[in-house]
């Protein structure tokens, strides 16, 4: 491979004129690249002639740079590419929070605001908090004020289902590992905790019983009816679902042909079979069908796991599936399994102080709690892919622990309206948002000349697309330092010299690969004696 030939920068004046060698390349290359940019947009608004201005002058302007004649092919292509470039880049940045702040506005029209304000000193703790990441995301004071006067708590970093889960998937993960949370995998994952009895898995439209071995499809429905008939209801889930979607159930209560029926109607997604169970007696507290569960939220934040809050989502309505959106209550549970003095209703907006039984939530215990969050750890450490789990466990009329599903991403929303934090703290929320908004952020940018990264306080250059043939990279764009240079930036440019202004602090190693079989690269001092590769 062949080095490029160095040359450091001195700081005498004759060093910075060739560096600097009109006004005329700062107004594409500084600042001022941003009104281009701007002005691109009118050929979508209609204003074709300020644009056509736009494009003539920089066609001059490059054709005296490169050397290429304004009526070239090349230049037209290059104009247009630019021009697609910078479009999409736009395009792709408008894109990055749509559909965040979609879910937001989901939620509010969702969900009735509580009568109520957050004090003056209550929305300057909420704007301090979120301020510092406004660059990628802008918070709506109403998701701290909503949740603060449903819970009573007022909190500055709650924080809106839309961020968390559409995106801070880049902190958990889970686009990334989807047979960790897939249903018919937890007993392969958690062979040494409990869950209810399987009866077949359906996968890719064939079934197999709880050993793996492949079985019918009559073979399955014939299992089912069979254990119906003896008097054991069964449950049917999706095996990627959430929040109760698709769910069935087999009944002893109902006809052999309408239990067929529901079989039969399934469709054609993965589902799993299993043997209802029933709860243990310190974990039910009326008598309806459905099975109340802990709702235990943990997150891996440094290689551990912790459990950053739980509550219990028990049945008050007879509704087969125990959701709090349906009408199941849901009650804070204490670190020792005992429960918190109130319970929420969300479906009649109303917070609860009795048991159905008209007896106290305050000073009731759950039996065994200290089991399971023993296997909530233990199966939270086992796949620290999923950094956000919210687990569905329950405790059996045996006294055991049992998985009931693992929900990847965790949950904001359930958590929040019981003044819990579904990351912990919002010191804990805090390194999360520091990581993912503000040093790993960025939006994809164009202009005539350089695609590249912008970051809230610095610039990263990902390409060079000029006609030049000396390049000076810019100090700044958009009023931001450039800092750093890609794997790349140059290949194919056939560039005779590349000037690196004092601004960039990191250079990937193979940034000039491609850039030009004699360029001549010159480098702040600070990079010496390291020597690049141009082919």
């Amino acid at each position: 491979m062949k080095e490029c030939v160095l040359i450091m920068q001195d700081k005498s004046s004759s060093a910075k004129s060739d560096i600097i060698k009109d006004k005329t390349d700062n107004n594409i290359q500084g600042q001022e690249s941003t009104g281009a940019e701007n002005k691109i947009k009118t050929l979508f608004t209609g204003a074709g002639k300020e644009l056509e201005a736009v494009i003539e002058s920089y066609a001059a302007y490059s054709a005296a740079e490169s050397g290429v004649t304004s009526a070239a092919p090349q230049l037209s292509a290059h104009i247009f590419r630019r021009i697609a470039a910078i479009v999409n880049a736009e395009n792709h940045a408008k894109e990055l929070m749509r559909p965040v702040y979609g879910r937001d506005r989901y939620f509010f029209n969702r969900n009735k605001m509580p009568e109520g304000q957050l004090t003056d000193e209550q929305l300057k703790e909420v704007n301090d908090f979120w301020a510092p990441y406004s660059f990628a995301y802008k918070n709506d004071p109403n998701t701290q004020r909503y949740f603060s006067l449903v819970s009573g708590r007022f909190d500055p970093s709650y924080i809106s289902f839309g961020l968390h889960y559409l995106y801070l998937n880049k902190f958990w993960n889970t686009h990334k590992v989807t047979f960790l949370s897939d249903k018919n995998d937890i007993d392969i994952l958690f062979p040494d905790v409990k869950a209810p009895e399987t009866i077949f898995h359906r996968i890719e439209g064939h079934y197999y019983n709880a050993e793996r071995r492949q079985i019918s499809e009559r073979e399955a429905q014939e299992r089912c009816l069979d254990i119906v008939s003896r008097g054991r209801s069964l449950i049917l889930k999706p095996a990627r679902e959430g929040e109760g979607r698709g769910i069935v159930f087999l009944r002893p209560d109902k006809s052999r042909a309408e239990n067929e029926k529901i079989f039969n109607n399934t469709g054609d997604k993965d589902y799993i079979c299993q043997v209802v169970i029933e709860n243990h007696e310190s974990w039910r507290y009326s008598s309806c069908k459905g099975l109340n569960v802990a709702r235990i939220n943990t997150m891996n934040l440094n290689g551990t796991p912790e459990i950053m809050s739980s509550y219990l989502k028990m049945a008050i309505q007879d509704l087969e599936v125990v959701n709090v959106s349906l009408g199941a209550l849901g009650i804070p549970i204490n670190d020792d399994g005992t429960f918190a003095d109130r319970a929420i209703d969300l479906y009649n907006s109303e917070w609860r102080y009795k048991l159905p039984d008209g007896s106290d939530f305050k000073g009731r215990k759950l039996y065994n709690y200290e089991k399971v969050k023993e296997a909530v750890l233990k199966m939270a450490g086992r796949i620290p892919e999923l950094k956000a789990i919210a687990w569905d466990m329950t405790v059996d009329s045996e006294g055991n622990a049992v998985i009931i599903e693992l929900n990847p991403s965790g949950g904001t929303e359930g958590v929040q309206v019981h003044g819990l934090h579904p990351y912990g703290s919002k010191e804990k929320l805090k390194e999360v948002l520091d990581e993912y908004l503000i040093r790993r952020f960025y939006y994809e940018r164009a202009d005539w000349e350089w695609d590249y990264w912008e970051f809230k306080s610095a610039i990263s250059i990902h390409k060079y697309d000029g006609l030049k043939k000396v390049v000076k990279i810019p100090e700044k764009l958009r009023g931001k330092p450039v800092t750093a240079i890609h794997a790349n930036a140059f290949t194919g440019k056939n560039l005779e010299k590349i000037i690196v202004p004092e601004s960039v602090k990191v250079i990937s190693e193979n940034a000039f690969i491609g850039c030009g079989k004699n360029c001549k690269v010159v480098l702040p001092e600070r990079f010496s004696p390291k020597v690049f590769k141009t082919a």
